[in-house]
């Protein structure tokens, strides 16, 4: 898989000329750059999304490459999976306003964020978290909101979301979030640094290596929830009517 460029959004306390960001980002740049398929072959190839009878396409899914990233992450890279986000739900909101009344009001924290998908502590003490999209538009969005407060609160100096290039997307499940999608919000992302003291947010874009239209190379498989549930159902459908 092809690294294409990391964009800065904001870089307080000038996170980016540290050696540990210079590692953290070799890091997970030859974790992308691993990810071949077919496996083994060195490269990212594959099929191009193809319009069967009607309106539907078929494409490629996200599982693969997000487990392949997975596996070179924790056992080679030594990144830490699914972890935890340190963020107390009683901690203290911006005074808000309550109308008509114009009363000062806070609103009481009552859900948690979840957990980052890969995170990591230098020896430094710089902390780290990965994002590795695989869901939809929303999904990233939710994503670089619970990074932003993070770097926010300090649990976190350095915050990253992987995602496809515009030309990658057009060949994934319909919908996967993409940085052509992201474009327009990346300065609203930019304006959350006020009040970060030491922090980075970056977002990284991947691509494939290669594309073919060979019947020899496979798609990659399908999820087996959410947007990819729902677009095997179609497919399905489309077969079933097309073979009658």
């Amino acid at each position: 898989m092809k690294w294409v460029r990391t964009i800065v959004l904001f870089n307080e306390g000038d996170v980016i000329s540290s050696n540990e960001w210079k590692k953290l980002h070799e890091s997970y740049v030859r974790a992308i750059q691993s990810i071949d398929y077919p496996e083994g072959s060195g490269s990212l190839t594959i099929r191009k999304k193809f319009q069967l009878p009607g309106k539907q396409w078929k494409r490629n899914g996200v599982s693969y490459l997000k487990s392949r990233f997975l596996k070179s992450m924790t056992t080679t890279e030594g990144w830490d999976a699914e972890s935890d986000v340190p963020l107390d739900k009683d901690r203290q909101q911006p005074p808000m306003l309550l109308y008509p009344s114009l009363e000062a009001y806070q609103e009481p924290i009552t859900s948690n964020f979840g957990g980052f998908d890969f995170m990591t502590k230098t020896v430094s003490g710089i902390r780290a978290a990965i994002e590795w999209e695989t869901g939809n538009i929303s999904s990233s969005h939710r994503s670089m909101n619970k990074l932003a407060i993070a770097l926010r609160t300090g649990v976190l100096e350095i915050g990253v979301l992987i995602v496809p290039s515009r030309d990658l997307y057009e060949h994934l499940t319909d919908r996967i979030g993409n940085i052509g999608e992201l474009s327009g919000y990346l300065a609203m992302w930019n304006g959350l640094k006020e009040g970060v003291k030491r922090g980075l947010l970056a977002i990284t874009v991947v691509e494939h290596d290669q594309l073919t239209d060979s019947i020899e190379i496979n798609y990659l498989p399908v999820g087996k929830d959410g947007r990819a549930r729902e677009g095997r159902a179609k497919l399905a459908k489309k077969d079933s009517t097309h073979l009658k």
